[in-house]
């Protein structure tokens, strides 16, 4: 793992870095950069300044939790800016933020090097974005139901995905009242079916 402090060991480490790829069966050789991550100072990398996504601070500190439990598995995406002599971020600003002095203040943080020229990069940036795809409802609720089958109390789930503990009651109440309610719980029937 490569430790970047300065621009001119970012340069070196560049100048050796061999890419690396995998064989697609449908579209040949495609290139593995995250082969090749870096960590570089926080101070060395900018936001770009086309992002179109905004993050509520909820999330943010989901994000951070996130980190916290399970350490820093993506690095973020950057083109190295040679006006600027910085790194931009074309994917992962609000991991790029987390990192920062107002969350949890790191020293470095891990980036892949892509070598886009700006349409390039604002394609990409979009792309990555929309690839990531929405929630599905029905799937957040069985993620919820399967977490309180391990034995987590509905507080537990609330502070593990960043949602209030209402919420937590609303998906299990879309996973089935059963649920809810609990397996063990005494039913009676309120009504019966009879024939006219």
């Amino acid at each position: 793992m490569r430790s970047i402090d300065t621009i001119e060991q970012f340069h070196e480490a560049r100048a050796a870095m061999q890419p690396v790829y995998i064989t697609s069966r449908t579209h040949g050789r495609v290139e593995v950069p995250c082969m090749n991550t870096m960590l570089v100072r926080v101070e060395l990398v900018l936001e770009n300044l086309y992002n179109p996504n905004s993050v509520s601070p909820d999330k943010m500190a989901l994000l951070q939790q996130s980190i916290l439990d399970n350490g820093v598995c993506f690095p973020v995406v950057t083109i190295w800016d040679d006006e600027q002599q910085r790194f931009v971020v074309i994917d992962g600003a609000h991991r790029r933020m987390i990192h920062g002095s107002d969350w949890l203040d790191c020293d470095y943080i891990p980036l892949v090097v892509l070598s886009h020229g700006m349409s390039k990069r604002l394609a990409a940036t979009w792309q990555f974005n929309k690839a990531r795809g929405v929630h599905q409802v029905d799937l957040d609720a069985d993620l919820i139901r399967r977490l309180a089958g391990q034995d987590l109390t509905d507080e537990q789930i609330a502070e593990k995905l960043g949602i209030d503990v209402d919420t937590v009651f609303r998906y299990r109440q879309v996973a089935g009242i059963a649920e809810v309610i609990g397996a063990k719980a005494e039913w009676s029937m309120a009504w019966e079916m009879v024939e006219d």
